[in-house]
């Protein structure tokens, strides 16, 4: 009597079925895809938006200092939340890191005026020299 162990009707098949590994790996990238932008932002606000906003790449490092000031009046040096009274304090901290780059602020256009002045205003007081304000960029009647 004689087996067999494939190669015929009913045998055994030693092959790995990718397809359902590849629908995963789909999947995993477009909820990459989609996440990743989200992550890189940081917190939301909507930007006062301007025609002639000078590009800044210094923004994009890793050593930057961004101050974010939402509509409630919350304030937060890069991701971590601040009370007003500790804005110096934690600049200080941030800009030591890499004094050379310069703070960048960016606020929600419903926040006071006032407010992101006295923002500005505990900056300068921890000693930084070059401040960015940031903005959507508007180009031809669109935001950028």
């Amino acid at each position: 009597m004689s087996m067999s162990t494939g190669g015929g009707p009913g045998g055994i098949s030693a092959d790995i079925n990718v397809t359902p590994m590849a629908d995963i790996m789909l999947v995993l990238l477009i909820i990459f895809m989609i996440t990743t932008p989200l992550l890189q932002e940081g917190i939301a606000v909507q930007k006062a938006k301007a025609r002639n906003a000078a590009e800044a790449p210094d923004v994009e490092s890793e050593d930057a200092t961004t101050i974010t000031v939402t509509r409630d009046r919350s304030i937060y040096v890069n991701a971590d939340m601040v009370a007003l009274e500790n804005v110096t304090e934690k600049v200080q901290e941030r800009v030591a890191v890499a004094p050379d780059l310069p703070l960048f602020v960016k606020s929600d256009v419903a926040t006071p005026y006032g407010t992101v002045v006295d923002v500005i205003n505990r900056a300068r007081d921890a000693g930084v020299e070059k401040i960015g304000l940031m903005v959507d960029r508007e180009r031809e009647g669109r935001v950028q």
